[in-house]
């Protein structure tokens, strides 16, 4: 009995470090260098402690990703657990969910536990991988500007990939909302329920958007704009700088302004349990409007920099497991 006993430990034990030793020693990634981006075989990753190492199905593509200059570029990730490290009780392998990760353009991904949330049952993997940089920039934004049912919100920049999570998160909360964007998004801008379209492109948004008592801007160079659009005792909230401080004080208008490390309010954590949450809930989607293979990175990047985007760019890392829910 007792070899019995010690077989199946001993046998349990294997499985077990089968189970989270599943990812290979090396794997593929886009690596940043002097030439640009290029798809090689990297050396995979181990999560450490309070971490986990993500099995990527897919990845999104956003600004920061090329504004940062990471040696593999990605903070957006939605696959399955592979391992976890010390510490992680939340999650095991095998488990689908969507982080935010360190090098997301890659087979392989590192996350911390408290930036990783179980996948929304109704999204595919490519949907989910929209969520985690987009998703909490659009959702502090609005949930910052505190909005009360039938107030009239303005959203600058209304049908890029934090623009869509704002619309969404403040039609959640009652409010009016004046979508300003590029003519070529009024369509798909109606389609999110927005209540006014204003086309910077074909009309003085000053002249349409006045007296809100709020505004979310998601366009950099629009924040001093946005900010006259407000009305006294208003909000203004923004991911994309801040109006001059006096202006605001003169106004009447309180500023939050979410920046990187400046900002201390709604963690990513918060964030994301809110998304996941309106999502079953049925109230929040996440649009692909395109999809490219892994190694076409450097092109889905282009297609970010040249702007009135709709909803997300996703690099599809794994082409069966990503569209699958």
């Amino acid at each position: 009995m007792h070899n019995i006993r010690k077989g199946l430990i001993v046998l349990a034990c294997a499985m077990a470090s089968a189970t989270a030793a599943a990812a290979p020693p090396g794997s593929q990634a886009i690596v940043q260098t002097d030439k640009g981006l290029s798809l090689q075989t990297v050396t995979t990753p181990k999560p450490g402690a309070g971490q986990v190492l993500v099995k990527v199905y897919a990845a999104g593509v956003n600004p920061v990703d090329w504004k940062r200059q990471s040696q593999i570029p990605g903070f957006d990730a939605a696959g399955v657990i592979d391992s976890v490290g010390t510490g992680v009780t939340a999650f095991k392998p095998g488990d689908a969910v969507l982080a935010r990760v360190t090098g997301g353009y890659a087979e392989y991904a590192i996350a911390g536990a408290d930036e990783t949330i179980a996948k929304p049952k109704g999204f595919t993997f490519e949907q989910a991988a929209g969520v985690p940089v987009a998703g909490v920039a659009g959702y502090r934004a609005a949930e910052e500007a505190q909005l009360k049912p039938g107030q009239r919100v303005a959203i600058i920049g209304a049908a890029g990939g934090s623009g869509e999570v704002a619309v969404q998160v403040a039609k959640a909360h009652g409010a009016k909302i004046i979508a300003v964007g590029h003519s070529s998004q009024q369509a798909f801008l109606k389609s999110l329920g927005v209540d006014e379209f204003v086309a910077f492109d074909k009309e003085d948004v000053a002249a349409r958007v006045r007296n809100v008592d709020a505004a979310i801007n998601l366009v950099d160079g629009q924040a001093t704009a946005a900010l006259g659009y407000v009305k006294r005792g208003g909000r203004f909230t923004s991911i994309a700088g801040a109006p001059d401080e006096q202006r605001a004080a003169a106004a009447g208008v309180t500023t939050v302004v979410i920046a990187g490390g400046t900002y201390k309010g709604i963690s990513t954590g918060d964030a994301l349990r809110a998304l996941v949450l309106l999502a079953d809930k049925g109230q929040y989607t996440v649009t692909v409007s395109k999809t490219l293979p892994l190694a076409e990175a450097a092109k889905a990047q282009e297609l970010g920099r040249a702007g009135q985007t709709i909803g997300k760019t996703v690099l599809v890392v794994d082409p069966v497991r990503a569209k699958s829910r």
